[in-house]
């Protein structure tokens, strides 16, 4: 069994390194820095990942990187425990693998090991309360359906479960964006060895600035030798309209993905730049009608984005070189009057 590291020593662990940004993390700082704090500093992390989200996992998996596909996922299997028996073996696995309650040699035991922790359980959620003896209350929870469902939990790890529905829709999603002459070009699809292009599928790229480091998995850029042009794609499913995008690239503030992006790519591939090559982002958008469109991004606009991105980015500074999390920069600087 695995000892918590105390608050001090998780810190000491993030100083100890150096200060590197990706999207996800200066987007969370953004919201707020607290929130921040708790995920990548205290590694207090949520691993629920919502449904649209995995449908976009699931497109970019299947169009962009199809060879990791069973790495990433695992179909559910057809026959599962519903409702609280479901919640206790849930609930359960995420206790044991979160405060890594197991040998680390041995590995999780079968579920009939944990009657104590079975028992805590239908405790903290007030169920089979009622009946006399634990050992009632465990022939409830341990069954041959559960026991399964235990395995499967275990065998499992990291991936993500998809069920046929899902499967099913993201494919459909993959061969209207295939279909779609425009973004198959853009993202360099068919291209093949007699072509003069270079495709990058989800590949990480980092380099720093005179903030902190940046890094970044891009989704996709296709470099066209023979027309000198660098192109950035990044996919996005949407639960809304096409003509809802605008708005949904401030909410999630996607502009500074595209921003960081645009800043790596300028890095990553300087020698490229410097003879003359352009580049361009694109935005791939498939709606929840599966429209699709291909958003470009102009030079005015983006350039607009790397100047605001600066100004995250020194904020985000000032957060890690005062150890100051508490509050938006706004307020921890006592800069906001009524």
């Amino acid at each position: 069994m695995t000892e918590q590291k105390t608050v001090q020593e998780l810190e000491d662990e993030f100083y100890s390194k150096p200060f590197s940004l990706s999207y996800s993390g200066l987007s969370k700082m953004m919201y707020s820095p607290m929130l921040y704090y708790k995920h990548y500093v205290l590694q207090e992390r949520e691993e629920k990942i919502e449904s649209y989200l995995i449908d976009g996992k699931v497109i970019h998996c299947l169009l962009l990187d199809n060879g990791s596909f069973d790495d990433q996922f695992m179909m559910l299997p057809s026959s599962l425990p519903t409702g609280n028996s479901r919640l206790v073996i849930d609930t359960l696995h995420k206790l044991l693998v979160n405060q890594k309650l197991f040998d680390e040699k041995e590995g999780i035991q079968l579920l009939n090991h944990y009657s104590i922790e079975i028992v805590e359980i239908l405790k903290q959620i007030n169920l089979h309360q009622a009946l006399k003896t634990d050992e009632q209350r465990l022939a409830k929870i341990i069954t041959e359906e559960t026991t399964t469902y235990f395995e499967f939990l275990k065998a499992k790890g990291n991936k993500t479960l998809l069920d046929d529905e899902t499967l099913k829709r993201c494919k459909e999603a993959v061969d209207i964006l295939r279909s779609n002459v425009h973004v198959s070009y853009l993202l360099g699809l068919h291209a093949n060895d007699f072509n003069n292009v270079e495709v990058h599928n989800e590949k990480e790229f980092r380099c720093s600035t005179r903030f902190c480091d940046l890094h970044g998995i891009i989704d996709n850029i296709h470099i066209d030798h023979d027309n000198r042009n660098i192109t950035i794609n990044d996919l996005k499913t949407s639960g809304k309209t096409l003509s809802d995008f605008k708005e949904t690239i401030e909410f999630y503030n996607y502009w500074v993905q595209a921003a960081i992006y645009w800043t790596l790519v300028q890095d990553n591939f300087k020698d490229l730049i410097s003879k003359g090559y352009t580049v361009q982002f694109h935005f791939i958008v498939i709606d929840k009608y599966n429209q699709v469109y291909a958003f470009p991004v102009s030079m005015s606009t983006m350039i607009n984005w790397c100047v605001e991105l600066h100004v995250k980015l020194e904020h985000a500074m000032w957060y890690y070189n005062n150890k100051n999390y508490s509050s938006p920069y706004e307020f921890a600087r006592r800069l906001v009057t009524l």
